[in-house]
């Protein structure tokens, strides 16, 4: 459906959608914004059974947020694109995936004054005692917390499991050996890039994110989906967190809890110390639980918090590079390595994780400043390139085809559709201002701590050339690689560009057969194709010469009713109750051992490629 603008809409109003999901997994609606020949999209994720109330500010057509903040019914919703004003819009479309139209019912989609006071809500309770979602069935779907008690106990029992024969204690491959610096390092042998452990034993990294006891959903404004009501806060105050608008509940630990009780997290540490040598995992990845760093045999990265920022913000969270303050806080930020500046189980440290500025395709900076009147240390760094590189601003009107009267006119909001010469400059600064992002904090990081790796910004994906800046002070180039097995001819030429190996910080293919409606960003039907998929996945990733390691994402499924901002995705190699999946524990014993030998040019991968579900869920 498509609304054409009409007169008596305000920048401030809401479009709002009425509508209802009758498929069995998560359907995201498109929004698209378009006008003036840009196009910026929302993509809103719906729940199964739930005639919902949608509401998507108009203000998103700017892409100010990549985000948009939770409302009840309204699960994950993402802004694609940026820099459509308001005068420009013209018309909003509606949309359904292709494949998926029959499944959706829109009642009505209107534009309003205000975000709704009041949002429909499910007839039924969601959410059982367990925190498992009642509509669906599932092997092994827990039906007691007996059951759950017993199944977590018999896996604390016998001898701890060990790394498999070969393996160093690190996790590193026995059979090939580099100088041994008491430090993880990066080598090249002359065939590929490997990770070198502390005890010059090669190390491919095996990795999972967000190995903690936590599995979290934002409740706030749904509470009544849950089946029994929610422990109070009052009375249980550690199973919640409160952030900005988000209401936070610990299911799983709410089930570890009553499964073990007080004692929980000790218990669950020790759990888990085993689970990561059965499932032979040899790096403990980003948002992991602190108190495994060092402590578990298990090698680990670092997830630094709180990336410097500025008090004035070029776009989105990209700061004021060229300010002092910028410096400053790097300094500050890079602190945070001194505690583990000697941890010799310490692999290296990502300095961040996707910056939303980067989410917008070939985002130009240069340009993203000249469209607004913030004055900024970065501002004043364009224009005194653009004035030392024309000398007068008769020479830049001419290359731009520009009308300025001097250069302090580019201290103003400029349109720049009266300057269609200025991409080859702005392009060139958006460069130099990446390059200054990444190698401030870089450099900081590198006085305070010369033994880690920093293994760099985990970008979401790589759409432009400029995302390569800076790359030079890293020792590792990372990404979130979101598909069926790595492109080696993208990770060839990545590692060609930066001159340095490639780590994976994120990938899963998740499936839609147990307990939740969202199968995640790649997403197979059954859980058996989903760990055919991770072989496949992985098999591939050990085979490129330029890639070091793989890291999936998650240890634990999420919630069925949405983390923070509504992702739930079955993605986790445990359920909500803290089990591990049999498929994903035989999967991991098996296939892990073998990748040194693939990545050795010793064996061939050999997995077949699994099925994409083709619409629904979070697939692009």
């Amino acid at each position: 459906m498509t609304l054409q603008r009409q007169a008596h809409w305000q920048p401030e109003d809401v479009l709002v959608i009425e509508a209802l999901n009758r498929a069995p997994y998560m359907i995201n609606l498109h929004v698209a914004f378009r006008g003036s020949g840009k196009e910026v999209s929302v993509r809103v994720g719906i729940f199964p059974g739930w005639p919902c109330t949608l509401p998507v500010p108009l203000s998103a057509a700017s892409g100010a947020t990549l985000f948009l903040p939770r409302t009840p019914g309204r699960f994950k919703a993402t802004v694609s694109g940026a820099n459509l004003r308001f005068d420009e819009l013209e018309e909003i479309e509606v949309a359904v995936p292709a494949g998926a139209e029959a499944d959706v019912a829109c009642d009505g989609i209107t534009v309003q004054h205000k975000m709704p006071v009041a949002y429909r809500m499910p007839r039924t309770a969601q959410v059982d005692a367990l925190h498992q979602w009642r509509a669906r069935s599932w092997p092994g779907k827990a039906r007691g917390m007996a059951g759950v008690r017993a199944a977590l106990g018999a896996e604390l029992q016998g001898v701890a499991p060990a790394y498999p024969a070969g393996w160093s204690p690190y996790g590193g491959w026995n059979a090939k050996r580099f100088d041994a610096t008491g430090f993880f390092r990066t080598q090249h042998d002359g065939r590929r890039w490997w990770l070198v452990d502390p005890q010059g034993c090669a190390f491919w990294s095996i990795g999972v994110d967000c190995i903690r006891a936590e599995s979290s959903a934002n409740v706030a404004g749904i509470e009544q989906v849950f089946k029994p009501a929610l422990p109070d806060p009052a009375d249980a105050s550690h199973l919640w967190t409160v952030r900005d608008d988000a209401r936070l509940f610990n299911a799983l630990a709410h089930n570890l809890e009553r499964a073990w009780g007080p004692a929980w997290r000790e218990q669950w540490l020790a759990l888990t110390a085993r689970r990561l040598r059965r499932h032979c995992v040899n790096t403990i990845g980003n948002w992991s639980d602190p108190a495994l760093h060092g402590t578990c045999g298990v090698p680990y990265v670092f997830t630094m918090a709180g990336f410097p920022r500025t008090a004035t913000a070029v776009f989105r969270d990209f700061p004021d590079v060229y300010a002092g303050e910028y410096q400053a806080n790097s300094r500050a930020f890079a602190a945070q390595l001194t505690a583990r500046r000697d941890d010799r189980a310490m692999i290296g440290y990502f300095m961040t994780n996707e910056p939303q500025w980067a989410f917008v395709g070939e985002l130009d900076i240069g340009a993203q400043i000249l469209m607004t009147d913030t004055p900024s240390a970065t501002r004043d760094a364009l224009i005194s390139m653009l004035s030392g590189t024309y000398r007068s601003v008769a020479a830049l009107n001419a290359a731009w085809g520009a009308r300025l009267a001097s250069f302090a006119d580019l201290a103003h909001a400029q349109d720049l559709r009266t300057c269609p010469g200025h991409a080859a400059d702005t392009r060139a600064f958006t460069k130099a201002a990446v390059e200054r992002y990444v190698r401030v904090p870089a450099e900081a990081c590198r006085a305070v701590d010369a033994h880690h790796l920093n293994l760099g910004l985990r970008w979401a994906w790589i759409h432009s050339d400029y995302q390569m800046a800076g790359a030079g002070v890293l020792d590792a180039f990372s990404i979130n690689c979101y598909q069926l097995k790595p492109d080696a001819a993208q990770m060839a030429s990545l590692a060609g560009t930066a001159g340095k190996p490639i780590i994976i910080g994120e990938f899963h293919i998740g499936s839609l057969d147990r307990g939740l409606p969202s199968g995640g960003i790649r997403t197979t039907r059954t859980m058996a194709e989903s760990v055919k998929a991770y072989q496949h996945y992985l098999e591939h990733a050990a085979a490129l010469p330029d890639v070091i390691g793989a890291h999936y994402f998650q240890w634990n499924d999420q919630h069925v009713m949405g983390r923070f901002d509504g992702e739930n995705m079955q993605i986790g190699l445990h359920d909500i109750t803290g089990r591990p999946y049999p498929e994903w524990q035989a999967m991991c014993a098996a296939l892990h051992p073998s990748l040194y030998a693939i990545a050795n040019g010793d064996r061939e991968p050999g997995a077949r490629e699994q099925a994409c579900v083709p619409h629904g869920t979070l697939c692009w």
